[in-house]
This record gives C-alpha cells, sequence and structure tokens, in this order.
C-alpha cells in the first residue's frame, strides 16, 4: 500500500499542470497582502469603534423597523466585537465576519491569516478536484490503469491508495497554503501581529471568546476538511463513471458553487440540515454562526456527512471494482 501511495505522489507532481494551478494560488496570495497594504490607511482605529458602534448599536435597536438587509445575528456579533474593542482598549481589526460599511479598519497579518479560507477556498477546492478528476480517469482514458492491474494488486487496494492519497492532499494542502499566507502576511506587514489572540463572538454563550491563533486556525482545518474530502470523493467517483477529465472537473466545481449558495427553497422546507453538500463546510457553523440554519442541532450535519461520505465511498470501491478496463484514447 505504501508503494501505491508513493507512486500516486509521483504522478501527480509530474503533471506540469499542478505546478500551474500552484504557482496561480501563490500568486494571489502575494497579490491580495500587498493590495490590502497598500489600501491601508493610518485611522484613529478607537474612534473608528466608538462611531461604528453608536451606528450598528442603533441598527440593533431598531432592527424590526429598519428592514436591514444583514441578518440581526451579523449585527449583534459586530456590535458585540466593537463593545469588546472599546471596553478594552483594542487599536486592531478584530471583526472577523462583517464589517460597517462605514468602518474602515485596516487589515494586518493576523485578521488576513484567520480570513484565508474566505478568500482562498475556491483556490483549494480547485486543486483538490483537479488531482482527485485526474488520479483515476486520466489513468481509464490513457490506458496506465492496466500497468496496476497486472501487478498483484487487488483493486480495492489500488483504489483505496488512491483515496488515502486524496484524504493526505485536502490535509496537506490547505496548511501548505496556510504557511505561505502566513511568510507573506507577516513579510508584508509585519509578524508582530500574530502573537495577538483570534477574538469572536460565540452566539450560543452570548460571550466573546479569546481563542490563541494556532489553536484557532486548527479548529478551522478541521471543521473544512469534511467538505475537502467530500468534494475530492465526488470527484474520484465521477471520474471512475465518466472517464472525463474535463466533465469531471466541472461536475465538481458545479457541485461546490452549489454547496455555497444558500437555498431559499431548501431552507423553507427545513431539511437544509439533512443534505449533506448544505453541511459539509462545518467552519460556518463555529461560534453558533448560522445555527438557525439547522435548528440549533448540529448532530443531524454531522451525521449526514458521515454517512454521504460512507456511501460516496461504497459506490467507489463498487465502480471501481467493476469497471471495464479499455483504453478509451
Amino acid at each position: 500500500m505504501i508503494n501505491l501511495i508513493r507512486n500516486e505522489f509521483i504522478k501527480i507532481f509530474k503533471r506540469k499542470n499542478i505546478y500551474f494551478l500552484l504557482l496561480i494560488a501563490v500568486t494571489v496570495i502575494v497579490g491580495l497582502n500587498i493590495f490590502e497594504k497598500i489600501s491601508s490607511k493610518e485611522i484613529d482605529i478607537k474612534s473608528q469603534y466608538i462611531s461604528s458602534y453608536n451606528s450598528d448599536k442603533f441598527k440593533l435597536d431598531s432592527y424590526e423597523y429598519l428592514r436591514l438587509e444583514e441578518e440581526y445575528s451579523v449585527v449583534l456579533e459586530r456590535v458585540e466585537l466593537e463593545k469588546y474593542a472599546i471596553e478594552n482598549k483594542i487599536d486592531y481589526n478584530i471583526l472577523l465576519n462583517s464589517e460597517n460599511k462605514n468602518m474602515a479598519l485596516p487589515n494586518d497579518a493576523r485578521i488576513l491569516l484567520m480570513k484565508f479560507f474566505d478568500n482562498f477556498d475556491i483556490a483549494l477546492i480547485i486543486i483538490i478536484v483537479y488531482i482527485s478528476s485526474t488520479i483515476v480517469a486520466e489513468e481509464f482514458v490513457s490506458g496506465t490503469i492496466k500497468n496496476l492491474l497486472i501487478k498483484p494488486h487487488t483493486r480495492i487496494k489500488i483504489i483505496s491508495s488512491k483515496i488515502l492519497v486524496i484524504l493526505l492532499i485536502c490535509l496537506i494542502l490547505p496548511i501548505i497554503f496556510l504557511i505561505t499566507q502566513y511568510i507573506v502576511g507577516g513579510l508584508v506587514f509585519g509578524f508582530d501581529s500574530y502573537s495577538l489572540s483570534a477574538i469572536r463572538f460565540n452566539h450560543i454563550k452570548s460571550n466573546i471568546e479569546v481563542i490563541p491563533m494556532y489553536k484557532y486556525i486548527t479548529i478551522i482545518i478541521i471543521s473544512k476538511l469534511p467538505m475537502y474530502i467530500g468534494i475530492g470523493l465526488i470527484s474520484i467517483l465521477i471520474g471512475i463513471i465518466t472517464s472525463n477529465v474535463a466533465l469531471n472537473i466541472l461536475l465538481s466545481i458545479g457541485i461546490y458553487m452549489i454547496s455555497i449558495i444558500k437555498n431559499p427553497v431548501i431552507q423553507a422546507m427545513n431539511i437544509y440540515k439533512y443534505i449533506s453538500i448544505y453541511n459539509w463546510d462545518f467552519s460556518k457553523y463555529l461560534f453558533g454562526n448560522n445555527y438557525n440554519l439547522i435548528n440549533n442541532n448540529i448532530i443531524i450535519p454531522i451525521v449526514s456527512s458521515l454517512i454521504t461520505l460512507i456511501i460516496i465511498y461504497l459506490f467507489i470501491i463498487s465502480m471501481f471494482k467493476n469497471k471495464e478496463v479499455t483504453n478509451e484514447r
């Protein structure tokens, strides 16, 4: 199994497109950091918090009359964070999920690291989809799968090694990108802000949580993994069914795009929490965010996502075992 996994990684990194995608991603990371640095302005942050708090507190108190586009929970989170910043005389940006449009808080290396997945999730997904789409489909198209099958390996062992590689990619790739953001952000803004903690408002406990950065980033990575693994397994499955890399990438990206769009019909039918693609990104439920979508019950989305992943895995095993091997080129 170890040799199969090693060979899969060798084949992945022989593809020039991988380096092209990684180069684009790194270029975008560098570009965003430089843009944020250039666009940042010297302002009196403490006075900004005070004026923004007064404005947002009015919005919160008069929410039912103002008919705002922002959700009540978003305004509440901002008010609580602004209040915390004022009381603790904070002079840096602690607003992560929402910002008052009339309030111009500058970014730093720490806040951009915290926002990394918001900014670059799509880049991670594209690379994961590309690798997952080619890891099986390309071998059937070119006929190189025959070279594996004539060796003393069962089909289950072969496909399991490919799945394990994708699981490792889903874990390693975000870490590599985060390290890149850490270094680039530190070089552009300075590394001092990394010593500051992540500050979040917990909607369930109705309090402010101060979390060490390493712990916060670890929590975010873990909560994102089900989505990365899910889209990777779906790509493998589509690849086995279609043996068409381009169609595979298109369908997989399409499924991801559907998953990040709130479907009002699904919400109205009260079945949102049962559909795994809408819930496999558990980071959106951290600190009580969006709990209204799942009726304050995180167990059902977790179970439904786990069951879905198991079903997809079983389909992959079954389809691969019965896939006819022909040279389709």
